[in-house]
């Protein structure tokens, strides 16, 4: 019975799922931070995980810059984003479907969403490869995941707002978020490539902002989607 609602309603319970994704993550993370093995790229001796200077790549380690090993954090890190991951997926398919009265809002739509699906590929890619062992790798699949998911906002951002019916307040949020993204582009342009204790700090914390926007506008838009279905379904 339960079953049957969920396929009936599966637009309204996708829209819930990414609500759930990313504060599951928020809450998860900050566990998986309780628990980490302590290290920095400055400092190996750091005791625990610092906010300001740690990465959340850093939680993915199967060994903490520390030396030691680093299996409970990682379990629960690779847990949690796989999940944020996955929550992804259905909203991708949501997210097209309120703009099928236009063909060009639902056509501008859909390559946003099949953009958004690449990216979830390449996200990923970045949780299997932990960067202490896979470095290189994990450093690509994030460049490709950054790149596509800016490129997949941009996308449900002219949706949206083209679109009488979706409330344009939902892409503000995107085009604050690509703002954001531009910025922590050009902040670790700027960055020298030698690290120093400040310029750790400057990228980690920019990481830490970046990445909390990124779930906030996700946060925002399930709820606005989920809104927007429910008022479907009441009709």
């Amino acid at each position: 019975m339960v079953l049957l609602k969920i396929i009936k309603n599966w637009k309204l319970f996708a829209s819930l799922f990414i609500i759930f994704g990313p504060a599951q993550y928020i809450i998860l993370t900050a566990v998986a931070m309780l628990f980490y093995a302590g290290g920095t790229m400055i400092n190996p001796l750091s005791p625990g995980y610092y906010f300001w200077g740690n990465f959340f790549s850093d939680l993915g380690r199967v060994i903490a810059l520390s030396g030691a090993p680093n299996v409970v954090s990682f379990t629960i890190f690779t847990t949690t984003a796989i999940i944020l991951s996955i929550s992804f997926i259905p909203f991708a398919f949501v997210i097209s479907s309120y703009f099928k009265s236009n063909k060009k809002q639902y056509l501008v739509a859909r390559i946003g969403s099949l953009i958004c699906l690449t990216s979830i590929v390449f996200l990923i890619g970045t949780i299997l490869t932990p960067w202490d062992i896979f470095d290189r790798t994990h450093l690509m699949f994030a460049n490709l995941f950054n790149l596509t998911g800016v490129l997949g906002i941009v996308f449900f951002t002219i949706a949206v707002l083209y679109n009488k019916n979706y409330p344009n307040l939902y892409g503000f949020v995107y085009i604050a978020l690509l703002i954001i993204a531009v910025i922590y582009t050009i902040v670790l342009v700027s960055i020298p490539k030698a690290i120093t204790l400040d310029g750790l700090i400057l990228q980690a914390s920019m990481q830490k902002f970046s990445q909390y926007s990124f779930l906030l506008c996700f946060l925002i838009q399930g709820y606005g989607a989920w809104k927007l279905q429910k008022y479907k379904v009441k009709l």
